[in-house]
C-alpha cells in the first residue's frame, strides 16, 4: 500500500545533540521534548478519548451500544481480540453518558470477584453505601434505587468482562430481572475478549437476553495510518516524525491492532530520540518491533 507524504517544513530546533539525559526534570521521557510534543502519543495504557481515532467501525459500535441503551434494550456484547479497541470504546460510551443528566453510570473492571463483593461495586459505583454483605440484601438495596421518585436509568459498562464467572453472570441477568411500572431501567454493555462469548453461550438464559453482539475487527491500511497520525496530531506533532518507509513498517508490523501500534510506536520514538532521528527511519522501526516481542533487552 503506498503511503500518502506530507511537505515537511524545514525543521529547526535548538536542542543539544549531546547524548541526553533520557528524563528530563520534571520526569518526563526525553524523546517528548525531542520531538517537540506536549505529551506522549503512544500510551500503552490508559484510554483518553482524545487519543482514539474513531473508525466507521467505532462509530458504528458505540451507535449500536448507546441505541441499546436509548431504547432500554437491557444487553449487549462487544468482542474482540486483545488491543483492538474495546476499552477505549467504554471510555468514550461512559464520558458520553455522564454527560447527560438522564442517565446514572456504574464502570467496573473486575468479574472475578465474588457475586456479594461484585454488587458492594456496583453499588458503591451509583454512590450507595452498601448496607449489607449479604447478596439478596444488596440486591434489595439496588432495587431502591430503581423504585426512587423521578428515577433515572442504571447503565453498568463492564470492561475485561471475559473474566467473569458463571455465578457472577447469573447475578447480572438477575438485575436485568428488575423493572418497574416505568419498564427495564438496568441497561449493561460487556466488554470483552472473545471467550466471553463461549461462557455467554453456555448460559442460554443470559444468552437470550444479548440484544446486540458485535466484534471489533483489525484495522486497515489506510486505518492504522490515519491512527498514527491522529495520535501524533493530538500529541501536538508539528512536522511528519516518520518517513514513508517508517509509516509503511509501523502499519506491517501493527497488523490492524490499535494496541500494537501503541506499544510499537512507544518503542519508535524511544529509539529514534536516542538516535537523534529527528525523521524516524524504517530501521528504527524494525529495531522497535524487536523489543515488543521482546527478543532483545530494552
Amino acid at each position: 500500500m503506498p503511503i500518502p507524504t506530507r511537505k515537511i517544513n524545514q525543521i529547526t530546533s535548538t536542542k543539544t545533540t549531546e547524548t541526553p539525559d533520557y528524563f528530563d526534570r520534571l520526569g518526563q521521557e526525553y524523546y517528548v521534548n525531542f520531538y517537540d510534543l506536549f505529551e506522549p502519543p503512544f500510551q500503552v495504557t490508559g484510554t483518553d478519548p482524545r487519543f482514539v481515532y474513531l473508525t466507521e467501525q467505532y462509530k458504528k459500535v458505540i451507535s449500536i451500544c448507546l441505541q441499546v441503551v436509548r431504547d432500554q434494550m437491557e444487553l449487549a456484547m462487544v468482542l474482540g481480540t486483545v488491543g483492538t479497541g474495546k476499552s477505549s470504546i467504554c471510555s468514550i460510551i461512559r464520558s458520553r453518558l455522564a454527560a447527560r443528566n438522564d442517565y446514572r453510570v456504574a464502570y467496573l473492571d473486575d468479574l472475578t470477584a465474588t457475586p456479594s463483593q461484585l454488587m458492594v461495586n456496583i453499588l458503591l459505583e451509583f454512590g450507595q453505601d452498601p448496607t449489607s454483605r449479604q447478596v439478596e440484601a444488596l440486591k434489595c438495596q439496588f432495587k431502591g434505587l430503581l423504585t426512587q421518585k423521578a428515577v433515572t436509568p442504571l447503565v453498568i459498562l463492564v470492561d475485561e468482562a471475559q473474566t467473569t464467572t458463571k455465578y457472577n453472570l447469573e447475578l447480572l441477568r438477575q438485575l436485568l430481572d428488575l423493572e418497574t411500572n416505568n419498564g427495564k431501567l438496568v441497561q449493561i454493555i460487556l466488554f470483552g475478549q472473545e471467550d466471553l462469548a463461549r461462557k455467554v453461550a453456555a448460559r442460554p438464559n443470559f444468552l437470550n437476553r444479548v440484544v446486540s453482539q458485535v466484534k471489533l475487527e483489525r484495522l486497515g491500511g489506510e486505518e492504522t495510518l490515519k491512527l498514527i497520525r491522529h495520535r501524533l496530531s493530538v500529541a501536538g506533532a508539528e512536522y511528519e516524525l516518520f518517513s514513508p518507509q517508517a509509516l509503511q513498517a509501523m502499519v506491517s508490523y501493527s497488523k490492524g491492532i490499535p494496541g500494537e501500534v501503541c506499544k510499537l510506536g512507544y518503542h519508535t520514538l524511544l529509539l529514534g530520540s536516542r538516535r537523534n532521528e529527528r525523521i524516524i527511519s524504517a530501521a528504527t522501526v524494525t529495531e522497535a518491533r524487536i523489543l515488543v516481542q521482546g527478543e532483545i533487552e530494552a
